[in-house]
């Protein structure tokens, strides 16, 4: 499943609607707890009912708890809206600068943003203020929606009538005379059965990590924007809940995200999502789980963000002139150059989330004069 929340993901609902992709409107209990596995607070996504109260602490404790969270979040709201990141200001150095309270930042803030970023909680202080700032103000007050047919239906409505081949691994792609030469292994093959062939244009939607890996001219700048490898595993290893209130309780409808943070050596957040059917969907796990009863479990790359980052994408992405020859910070290359166009999630300047593969790819689609037909009429 592929939760995206309205207001943030206006370009991936309009493709959905013209595609006839079905989805709809979803609710979450975001269960918080330490690594004592006792739940210190539960939130049900914009108050769509009354959350239950955790059974640690008393009534008196939970009412000024109550009070302060009400106090903190106000205060990060208003900040939101009328304090304007400044250029190349970190997460970090805007809560200070705002004084966004510190427990607030650490046991709320922190784990539900990192959860949707899927990295440590220093990862995410790093990133651009105006990320988390925007991503806040856009989707504030909006519901939660997913997808009705998963995210193995819209993959085959996306690809209907396109030869796809698996597994090929991209060696090299190489301006060359008669236009981009690719360079690849077949699935199974090995390096001496190793195939190449001229294309007039090139779109490479990968992680920067592998495009500095087999584009040359991008290498040292796609270096210096990064990765993490972040692991994802379904499992019925209820165990994980231990502590959460929410998950005895009745929360009519609404999916189950239980959060559980650690602050000890590296401040991170493992999330447990609760499926309809049951499983759990564990994502950056640190809990030990039971062996027996893990059903899958994937790695994938995730793109993280900084100021340097920022500045390189932006480089390249806004065709502006910001980079010198005598500037080594920001590449000369320009999406386009080359006849290689680079899409994704992060290849906008923005959180790294399907609304950037979408943009970007709208993008490519403008360069080559492709009527993009879900965007509206001006």
């Amino acid at each position: 499943m592929r939760a995206f929340a309205g207001g943030y993901y206006s370009n991936l609902k309009a493709l959905y609607d013209y595609l006839g992709v079905r989805y709809h409107a979803q609710s979450f209990v975001f269960d918080f707890s330490n690594v004592r596995d006792s739940s210190y607070f539960v939130h049900a996504s914009n108050f769509h009912q009354l959350a239950p109260r955790p059974s640690a602490g008393g009534m008196v404790a939970y009412v000024v708890e109550c009070l302060y969270l009400i106090a903190s979040y106000a205060w990060f709201a208003i900040c939101c809206s009328l304090v304007v990141p400044s250029r190349g200001e970190t997460l970090q150095k805007y809560l200070v600068r705002t004084r966004t309270p510190q427990r607030f930042v650490m046991y709320y803030l922190l784990p539900l943003m990192s959860s949707v970023a899927t990295c440590p909680h220093n990862a995410l202080l790093a990133f651009p203020a105006s990320d988390i700032i925007g991503y806040k103000r856009r989707t504030h007050g909006e519901p939660h929606y997913t997808v009705s047919e998963g995210v193995h239906g819209v993959q085959q409505r996306l690809s209907k009538g396109i030869a796809i081949s698996l597994n090929a691994t991209v060696t090299a792609v190489e301006p060359s005379e008669k236009g981009v030469r690719i360079s690849w292994t077949p699935s199974g093959a090995s390096q001496a059965e190793m195939q190449t062939e001229s294309f007039d244009s090139v779109v490479l939607a990968v992680a920067p990590d592998v495009v500095g890996r087999i584009f040359k001219p991008l290498q040292h700048h796609m270096h210096r924007i990064p990765t993490t490898l972040v692991k994802s595993v379904v499992h019925t290893d209820r165990s994980v809940l231990r502590g959460s209130d929410a998950a005895k309780a009745s929360i009519q409808g609404a999916q189950l995200i239980h959060l559980h943070t650690s602050t000890l050596d590296i401040h991170t957040t493992e999330s447990h999502h609760l499926q309809p059917c049951g499983a759990l969907v564990t994502t950056c796990p640190f809990s030990p789980l039971q062996t027996p009863l893990v059903l899958h479990q994937a790695k994938f790359t995730r793109v993280l963000r900084s100021p340097e980052s920022q500045r390189i994408v932006n480089a390249m992405f806004e065709h502006s002139a910001t980079a010198c020859a005598d500037n080594k910070s920001v590449p000369l290359w320009r999406n386009g150059d080359e006849n290689v166009w680079l899409a994704g999630g992060w290849c906008w300047d923005g959180m790294v989330l399907l609304e950037g593969c979408v943009v970007s790819a709208m993008r490519v689609a403008d360069a080559f004069d492709v009527k993009i037909p879900w965007r509206p009429v001006k």
